[in-house]
């Protein structure tokens, strides 16, 4: 089966992510607003991919690092700052220790949704339902609540300390996964 298809949406499934986001400026000792994100497997697909499997999340630097490279420091990567809440598991944790993701954390993602019609709009005999931490790649409409089985909702604030450097600080969010 052909490789996973990932596309990032905003909140509202309305509009694709294709340009770094901007988070804004974050005072030092402050608390970001919450910015979600729905990220898919195979949206509108008219033919089945690979599932995404062992699904995680965390932030990087823009190299793939974790921002502790000499002349490359990324404070964001490297001192864990931002959060991820999986609102697709119903997780309320965003301001929680549980919830910590960069350099020495990652978090497990996944969906309790079901992806009940195929890319004509005809339903599929029963539900599918994703495993954990997994995000399926059947075909789909593209219709968040007839395809939930399809992608993950996740909810990302971080959290600067009072020592952090001023300026723009550049990095990714990473999901890691393995497919079949």
């Amino acid at each position: 089966m052909s490789q996973p298809v990932i596309t990032w949406m905003n909140a509202t499934h309305t509009q694709q992510i294709t340009a770094p986001h901007n988070y804004g400026v974050i005072d030092a000792g402050d608390w970001s607003p919450v910015h979600t994100f729905n990220i898919w497997n195979n949206r509108g697909g008219t033919t089945d991919v690979s599932k995404m499997e062992d699904c995680t999340i965390t932030t990087r630097d823009m190299s793939g690092g974790l921002g502790n490279t000499v002349g490359n420091e990324i404070e964001v990567v490297k001192n864990n700052w931002f959060h991820a809440q999986v609102d697709s598991l119903d997780e309320a944790d965003i301001n929680e220790e549980s919830s910590r993701i960069g350099k020495d954390y990652s978090k497990p993602i996944g969906t309790k949704g079901s992806t009940t019609k195929d890319n004509t709009g005809a339903s599929y005999p029963t539900p599918l339902v994703p495993g954990a931490k997994e995000i399926l790649g059947v075909r789909n409409n593209g219709n968040p609540t007839d395809a939930a089985g399809n992608y993950v909702t996740i909810s990302f604030r971080a959290e600067v300390p009072l020592d952090a450097k001023s300026g723009q600080q550049q990095f990714k969010k990473r999901i890691s996964y393995r497919y079949v």
